[in-house]
C-alpha cells in the first residue's frame, strides 16, 4: 500500500502496471489493471482505475483479506476486526493518526498524505479492504462536493411565515 501511497502522482497506467511488475504481483490474462498481489488470497485482489481518458490513475484498491463464508461469521468477524486494528496501527505508525468514521456499517480511517493522496482502509464484518486515492481523484471529489452544495443553495426554498407574509 505504501508504495502505491507513496508514488510520485501523478501517475501513468504505464507506470502502475511498472509498479505491479516490481512487487511481484499476477496480472489478470483479460483485464491488466486487475491483478493478484502476494496475500495468497487464491483471486484477483487488487486493481487500478483510470481518469482523464485512462491518462492518469484515479485509484488502487487492494482487498486485505478473502471473502469469508457467511456460515463463519461470527468465527472471522473478531479475527478480521483484530487484522484491521493492526493493519491501522501500522499505518498509524508511519502516516500519524488517521481519522476514523463509520457509514452504514463500514468502519475506516483515512489519512490524507502531504501530496494530498488520501489512504482508506475499512472493514466490514469479514472483509478489510484498502484504497488509495490519487490526488487528482480528491481534487475531482472535492469540485463535485462543492457543485453540488452550490445546487443545494440556489434550490432552497425561501422560508415564508404565512402569518406574517412581509416578514
Amino acid at each position: 500500500m505504501r508504495a502505491w501511497a507513496e508514488h510520485p502522482w501523478p501517475m501513468s497506467p504505464a507506470q502502475a502496471l511498472a509498479l505491479r511488475d516490481r512487487l511481484g504481483w499476477t496480472s489478470s490474462p483479460t483485464k491488466e489493471w486487475m491483478f493478484t498481489t502476494d496475500h495468497d488470497l487464491e483471486e484477483k485482489d487488487a486493481s487500478f482505475t483510470t481518469i482523464k481518458r485512462g491518462q492518469t490513475v484515479a485509484s488502487f484498491d487492494l482487498s486485505l483479506t478473502s471473502r469469508i463464508p457467511k456460515d463463519v461469521m461470527d468465527e472471522a468477524v473478531p479475527i478480521t476486526e483484530r487484522a484491521f486494528d493492526a493493519y491501522v496501527e501500522a499505518l498509524t505508525a508511519v502516516y500519524g493518526q488517521g481519522k476514523r468514521s463509520r457509514n452504514r456499517g463500514v468502519l475506516s480511517v483515512k489519512w490524507t498524505l502531504p501530496s494530498d493522496t488520501l489512504v482508506n482502509i475499512g472493514t466490514i464484518g469479514r472483509v478489510v479492504s484498502a484504497d488509495v486515492d490519487s490526488p487528482a481523484l480528491n481534487e475531482a471529489a472535492r469540485g463535485e462536493a462543492q457543485y453540488f452544495a452550490e445546487i443545494a443553495d440556489e434550490n432552497d426554498v425561501p422560508y415564508i411565515d404565512i402569518d406574517n407574509p412581509d416578514s
